[in-house]
């Protein structure tokens, strides 16, 4: 059974993008443009992956990123963000420019991020390695 992806995104043309190159690599994705019934639609479940944008309408990425790991949801997620802020974040001894250490804790919380704009190839790659 193809893995099934969600991604919350107020882009809308960056979605359509993305969920076009998902379903040629068969996956199932499906995608969200507001924070708040982002989450409410990762909350019902049955999701392997997402892929979360911060600045969103609703509900802030932070918001959905922090709301689903305090109710254990499974679920892997990659931040895709274009705060350059955040780019090391997952490199071991890393020293992360952003100034509120509580946003940097909640992006612990996520498996990994790719900076907007980004190549599909990376993307791809981090998705393969996190459903495999």
């Amino acid at each position: 059974m193809p893995a099934k992806i969600f991604i919350i995104d107020d882009d809308k043309e960056l979605c359509e993008e993305v969920i076009e190159i998902m379903r040629d690599e068969g996956y199932l994705i499906s995608a969200e443009y507001d924070g708040l019934k982002g989450k409410e639609a990762v909350e019902k479940g049955g999701y392997d992956l997402l892929l979360l944008d911060l600045k969103l309408p609703g509900l802030s990425g932070f918001d959905v990123l922090k709301q689903i790991r305090e109710k254990n949801i499974r679920i892997k997620v990659i931040i895709v963000s274009g705060r350059p802020q955040y780019n090391g974040l997952f490199n071991e001894n890393a020293v992360c420019k952003n100034k509120d250490k509580e946003e940097e804790e909640i992006l612990k919380l996520a498996d990994g991020i790719i900076s907007k704009p980004f190549e599909i190839k990376i993307m791809l790659n981090k998705i393969k390695e996190l459903l495999t």
